[in-house]
């Protein structure tokens, strides 16, 4: 009689948590849990600079604390002005997580192609001995012989396994 008593108990408990919608929230809690903690955690990584004479937009995915895989930038002439447009990539980290490296990769589109299309090239992965914390994208117009061009740089993306 005992057996059956206890068995009759579990089962209300169980209805009672069913009904309550304690199982089901739990479960809904979890799930979005997982969702949110995918995104945090987004091997991905993506950077755009817009300014008026160009656009550029890089994507690469995080491969470890010091390196990304290859990084896809795309550049378009904005405004046909005679002035080429380049892009390149710039990494933040080093020993003390503050120092900016510029990539040695150019991806240019010369005023002789601007026809609105842009150009997308693809470089290899940036390597370092430290962490990189963060990397983004920045867009120039190839305006000044001698000194710094004229640039718009993107947003930093944090590396998620920095």
């Amino acid at each position: 009689m005992m057996f059956r008593t206890k068995t009759t108990l579990i089962a209300m408990g169980a209805a009672a948590l069913l009904a309550a919608g304690g199982v089901t929230a739990t479960a809904a809690q979890a799930d979005a849990d997982a969702a949110s903690n995918a995104q945090i955690l987004s091997t991905s990584g993506s950077s755009k600079a817009n300014a008026d004479f160009g656009y550029a937009h890089a994507t690469w995915k995080w491969t470890g604390a010091g390196k990304t895989g290859k990084v896809k930038v795309y550049v378009n002439d904005q405004r046909c002005s005679g002035k080429d447009v380049f892009a390149f990539m710039q990494f933040k980290g080093g020993m003390w997580g503050n120092s900016i490296t510029t990539g040695e990769s150019r991806a240019w589109n010369y005023n002789s192609d601007c026809v609105g299309k842009g150009k997308t090239f693809t470089f290899p992965g940036y390597t370092d001995t430290f962490n990189v914390k963060k990397a983004r994208v920045v867009v120039c117009k190839d305006d000044v012989v001698f000194g710094d061009d004229t640039c718009v740089e993107g947003k930093w993306h944090t590396n998620p396994k920095g």
